[in-house]
């Protein structure tokens, strides 16, 4: 499928572009000014040309004024013009998490101009509104700046991964079009202040952190709970903790790469999991099926559910709380409400022990029951 990502300024493009490429997708990266030109639409029809679906992951700007909105509606406008003409199946585009209940402020109104625009289209679209990612912390901190202070609202958060967030858009990317949004968070609430001394104090940053109830962010006035992600929300499954040690954090040389946790977590005698069984290890579920021994994460990316209590049979497992379905060896979603995967996990056995094993990339801890929100 040929996907045409618009592409940001975040971390999140280029993570995207390699999460597309995995599943598939036929993958071409358009930068706004350099590919394409939004004011008049050059470049643009032959860069839809064949396209099915189009990713946009471009943002307003941080601080933006409301010329920048302007400016913004109108570069959706003719973007979706375009697609329309280009017969494109699917537009997937990224916002935050607030846009429709602050109308304070450009940033969120030029993202609320983009979303009306998205709806009134005749090109089918989901939107993905996603709370601040763990690596805009600095950007926002910095945004806040005031001499050697941050000054920062009173109010929670409830941050998310950045790869969370690319694994909600890529599955969304090659799904049936929403006509409407879903939100994205992190497993867990945190007041922004408290969050910001503890990004600084990582990065032996000097400037104080201050709370004022008057300050903006990014020019809106926040409720206590307009950066939380609602009722109905996908959980990411990266928590902030786990974030700030793996980023922060010099891995040991003498760390084992490939070994998920600690070998007491994740080491297990093969004989405690009989055929048709389920072993929890730490955050993993190690289910015994026809096929062989296989690994996922222990909690349902929906709502947290423990998967070890669901129903599974050789190839699927079923989340005792939503009813949410996946396959327990790719860990694709096979029945919502859930959205995102399971992380899947490879099951090395040498005689009655059996080792779970991950890649190189630092040991994520998933959400359990008790840390998930309501």
């Amino acid at each position: 499928m040929r996907t045409v990502v618009i592409a940001g300024t975040t971390v999140i493009t280029p993570q995207l572009i390699a999460a597309l490429h995995q599943r598939g997708h036929d993958v071409v990266t358009a930068i706004p000014g350099r590919c394409f030109d939004l004011e008049t639409g050059e470049g643009l029809t032959s860069l839809l040309s064949g396209a099915g679906v189009v990713v946009d992951v471009s943002s307003p700007p941080m601080i933006g004024t409301e010329a920048a909105v302007q400016r913004v509606a109108s570069h959706t406008r003719v973007l979706l013009e375009h697609e329309a003409q280009a017969r494109v199946a699917h537009h997937v585009a990224l916002t935050p998490v607030g846009t429709t209940e602050c109308t304070d402020g450009p940033w969120f109104r030029a993202a609320l101009a983009k979303e009306q625009l998205i709806r009134h289209s005749t090109v089918p679209y989901s939107i993905v509104r996603t709370a601040p990612s763990f690596e805009s912390l600095q950007d926002v901190a910095d945004t806040a700046t005031v001499g050697a202070f941050v000054r920062v609202p009173s109010v929670l958060v409830q941050p998310v991964a950045s790869d969370d967030v690319v694994r909600l858009l890529a599955s969304m990317a090659g799904a049936a079009p929403l006509d409407g949004a879903i939100e994205i968070g992190g497993p867990e609430p945190h007041y922004l202040d408290a969050l910001l001394e503890r990004v600084l104090g990582a990065r032996q940053d000097p400037r104080k952190v201050v709370v004022d109830p008057s300050a903006p962010y990014f020019g809106a006035r926040l409720e206590s709970r307009t950066l939380v992600a609602g009722d109905e929300a996908e959980l990411g499954t990266v928590r902030f903790d786990e974030w700030l040690r793996a980023t922060f954090t010099r891995p040991s040389s003498a760390a084992t790469a490939t070994t998920v946790g600690s070998d007491r977590e994740y080491t297990f005698r093969v004989s405690d999991v009989p055929p048709g069984s389920v072993l929890l290890r730490g955050d993993i579920a190690i289910f015994s099926v026809a096929g062989g021994l296989c690994a996922t994460q222990a909690m349902c990316t929906h709502k947290a559910g423990p998967l070890s209590e669901g129903a599974f049979d050789d190839g699927t497992v079923a989340c005792p709380l939503h009813g949410a379905r996946f396959d327990i060896w790719t860990g694709a979603v096979l029945r919502g409400p859930a959205r995102l995967p399971l992380r899947t996990y490879p099951v090395v056995v040498d005689g009655d022990v059996g080792h779970v094993i991950t890649d190189a990339r630092p040991a994520r801890a998933l959400a359990t029951p008790e840390e998930s929100l309501p």
